[in-house]
C-alpha cells in the first residue's frame, strides 16, 4: 500500500514549536490529534487545528478509543498534545479546553483499557508490542503476523465482540474522512484541503487504512485485510449474528431493554467454561449451525410454523431452559385458551421412546392446558397443528442443540449455552446460577417479577440458601417486595412473588418484621397465625389486608361473575362495606385495582 497521508493537518508545524513530541510513540500521538481534530472539522487557520472543550471530549472519550493503540505508559501523550495546543490560547479560551481534558481524563483512560472498545487492529497492535514486535517496521509486523495460528481474543471479549467494534469503527472513520473531503471541497479552507482528489481515489477504505497503519502499527491493516485476512474474520464469517439479532428482537418484545436479566438455566445446564474463552470457537460453529437452521426452516415454508423457529429458541431458554410441550404451545399458537398458570410450567421429559410424534391424549391435553373440558374431537382438531409444530423441533433438534422426547421438547444442554452465547453477543442480560445468588434483594426481585413463576421460584429459592435462609436474608427479600416497582402498573407482578415463597420456612423473627410492611402484612399474619403464633392485628397495616384481597380475586381470565361474588364476599366482611374497601385498594394500588375492578362496572374513587 502506498503511504497515504493527511495533508495540513499542521503537523509539521506543531513538532516544530513542541520538539518534545518526536519520539514514535509521541508522534504517533501527535499525528493522532492533530489528523482527528482536523477532520472533525477544527478551525486550521492558525496552522494546526483549534481544539474545541467539544471536539476534547469526542476525541478523548470516542475517536482514540476506535481508532488508535497505545501502550499504557503511551495514554499520557495524548492529552499532552491538547493541553500543548490549548497552550496556544489565551485566558478563559485555554482554561475551558484545559477543562475538559481534566474532566474527560479518567473516562479517556478507561475507554483506552476497556477490551469492550478493542478492534483487531488496535488489538493486534498491543499483542506485537508486548512480544518486542517493532510498530513502525511493516515488515517485522508481516512476520509476526505470519507466526500466528488463528485469531487470539482477549479475556472478556469474543470474536465477534472484536469484529462488531472493528466494523463500527470503520465506517466512523469512512464517515470522517468523507464528510471532511466534501466540506473541504464546498469551503476550500486557507489551510489547504486535508484530502487530495488522488488520495480519494484510491477509495476511502484504503485512506482509512492507512491512517490506521499510522495510528496502530504500519503494515497492520494492509496484513489483516490481505493475505492474513483470517486472523481479522468480518460480519460474512460470522453467520450466526442474524439469529442473535432474531433473539435481541425477541427479548426486546417481552422486556423492551437488554439490560433486563432472562431467568438463569438450572446451575448444571450452564458451565463454567461458557464465558468468552477457550470454547468460543465451539459456541460459535454450534451457533453457525443452529442459524443454519432457523434460516432452512424460514426458507422452507414448510407448514405455518418455520418462522417461529427463533421465537422457540427465546421461549425455552426464557423458561430458564425448562421443557416445553409441543402441544400446549401449538394450542397457544392457535390461540386456544391456556390456563396462565400453567402457560409456562415445566413438563415431565419421558424417557427415550420411538421418534415419531404423537399428540397426547384429550386427558392429558386438559391437564397441560387447564382446560378440563377438552375432548376427543378437540385433540383431532390440535392434531395437524401439533405435528407440524413437532417437525420444526425435529429439524432443530438434529443440530443436537434441542431435544424432542414424546411431546416434551427443550434446549439440550449444549443447546442452552449456545443460546446463551448468541444472547451475549447482542449484550442481553443473561446471568448464571451464581450471579444471580450473588445479587442484592432489590435486584433479584425486580428480575424475577418478570420471570415465568417456576423459574422464579427457583432462583428465589437459591438466593435464600446462598445467604444463609435466616432472618437476615427473609427480611432483605421482604422489603424488595414492598419497595420494588411500589406504585407503578408493576407492583402487583412483583407482588405474585410472595405467592411463591414457602411461608412455612420463613422464621418467625422475619415473619414479625414483615407485619408492619404494607406488601407483606397480611401474608405475614396469616402465616403466623397457621403456627398458633398470635399477633396484634393493629400491627397490619390496612394497605396490606387491601392488596391481599385485591390479589386473591380472580382477575385475570374466567368469567365475571366469579370476581364480582369474590369481591363481594370480601365487602361484606370489609369494616365500612364496599366503599371502605375500594377506597384502602386504590390508595394501596391504583393501577391493579383499576383492571382488577374495572371490568366489573365499579367506580373508583
Amino acid at each position: 500500500m502506498a503511504e497515504i497521508v493527511l495533508t495540513n493537518t499542521g503537523l509539521d508545524a506543531f513538532l516544530a514549536a513542541s520538539p518534545e513530541f518526536r519520539g514514535p510513540g509521541a508522534f504517533r500521538a501527535a499525528d493522532a490529534v492533530l489528523s482527528l481534530l482536523a477532520l472533525r472539522g477544527a478551525d486550521r487557520g492558525a496552522g494546526v487545528p483549534e481544539p474545541t472543550p467539544a471536539l476534547v471530549k469526542r476525541l478523548l472519550v470516542e475517536d482514540l478509543p476506535a481508532f488508535v493503540g497505545a501502550t499504557p505508559e503511551e495514554l499520557s501523550l495524548y492529552p499532552a498534545v491538547l493541553r500543548a495546543l490549548a497552550g496556544r490560547f489565551d485566558g478563559a479560551r485555554r482554561e475551558r479546553v484545559e477543562g475538559v481534558i481534566r474532566e474527560s481524563l479518567g473516562d479517556f483512560e478507561r475507554a483506552m483499557g476497556d477490551p469492550g472498545n478493542l478492534t483487531w487492529p488496535r488489538w493486534y497492535a498491543q499483542l506485537l508490542r508486548a512480544d518486542g514486535t517493532d510498530p513502525g517496521d511493516p515488515e517485522a509486523v508481516r512476520s509476526w503476523l505470519s507466526r500466528l495460528d488463528g485469531p487470539p481474543v482477549p479475556d472478556g471479549v469474543r470474536r465477534a465482540d472484536l469484529m462488531g467494534r472493528t466494523a463500527v469503527a470503520d465506517v466512523l472513520l469512512a464517515e470522517a474522512l468523507t464528510r471532511a473531503y466534501v466540506r473541504d471541497a464546498e469551503q476550500p479552507p486557507a489551510a489547504g484541503p486535508l484530502l487530495s482528489d488522488h488520495d480519494v481515489a484510491q477509495g476511502i477504505g484504503t485512506v482509512a487504512a492507512a491512517l490506521l497503519d499510522r495510528w496502530t502499527a504500519a503494515g497492520l491493516a494492509e496484513g489483516l485485510a490481505g493475505e492474513y485476512a483470517h486472523l481479522a474474520p468480518g460480519p460474512d464469517d460470522f453467520p450466526h449474528l442474524a439469529l442473535a439479532d432474531a433473539l435481541l428482537d425477541e427479548h426486546l418484545d417481552y422486556y423492551g431493554d437488554p439490560s433486563v436479566p432472562l431467568p438463569p438455566p438450572e446451575p448444571e445446564t450452564i458451565g463454567a467454561g461458557d464465558g468468552p474463552g477457550a470454547d468460543s470457537g465451539d459456541l460459535e460453529r454450534d451457533a453457525d449451525a443452529l442459524a443454519s437452521a432457523v434460516d432452512e426452516l424460514a426458507e422452507a415454508e414448510e407448514g405455518p410454523y418455520g418462522s417461529e423457529a427463533a421465537h422457540l429458541l427465546y421461549t425455552l431458554y426464557q423458561r430458564g431452559c425448562s421443557a416445553e410441550s409441543v402441544a400446549r404451545r401449538a394450542a397457544e399458537f392457535e390461540d386456544w385458551a391456556v390456563d396462565p398458570a400453567l402457560e409456562d410450567a415445566p413438563v415431565r421429559v419421558p424417557p427415550p421412546a420411538s421418534p415419531s410424534y404423537t399428540t397426547p391424549t384429550a386427558g392429558e391435553l386438559a391437564r397441560l392446558l387447564g382446560s378440563p373440558g377438552v375432548t376427543d374431537t378437540d385433540r383431532a382438531r390440535l392434531d395437524k397443528p401439533a405435528h407440524e409444530l413437532a417437525a420444526v423441533v425435529d429439524r432443530l433438534a438434529a443440530t443436537g442443540l434441542v431435544f424432542r422426547r414424546g411431546d416434551a421438547f427443550g434446549l439440550t444442554p449444549h443447546g442452552a449455552r449456545v443460546v446463551r452465547y448468541l444472547l451475549t453477543v447482542r449484550r442481553v442480560a443473561v446471568p448464571d446460577a451464581a450471579e444471580a445468588a450473588a445479587w442484592d434483594a432489590d435486584t433479584l426481585v425486580a428480575a424475577a417479577a418478570g420471570w415465568p413463576p417456576a423459574v422464579a421460584n427457583r432462583v428465589l429459592s437459591d438466593w435464600l440458601r446462598a445467604h444463609g435462609g435466616g432472618a437476615e436474608a427473609w427480611t432483605a427479600l421482604f422489603g424488595a417486595f414492598g419497595s420494588v416497582n411500589a406504585g407503578t402498573s408493576e407492583a402487583a407482578a412483583t407482588r405474585a412473588l410472595l405467592g411463591l415463597v414457602d411461608w412455612t420456612a420463613v422464621p418467625s423473627g422475619a415473619l414479625r418484621g414483615a407485619l408492619a410492611g404494607p406488601v407483606t402484612g397480611a401474608r405475614a399474619e396469616e402465616a403466623l397465625r397457621a403456627r398458633g403464633e398470635p399477633v396484634d392485628p393493629v400491627l397490619v397495616p390496612a394497605a396490606a389486608r387491601a392488596l391481599r384481597v385485591l390479589d386473591g380475586l380472580p382477575a385475570k381470565r374466567g368469567p365475571l361473575e366469579s370476581r364480582r361474588a369474590a369481591f363481594d364476599a370480601a365487602a361484606a366482611r370489609w369494616p365500612g362495606g364496599s366503599a371502605a374497601l375500594i377506597r384502602a385498594m386504590t390508595e394501596a394500588d391504583p393501577h391493579e385495582t383499576a383492571r382488577v375492578l374495572g371490568p366489573l362496572g365499579v367506580s373508583l374513587p
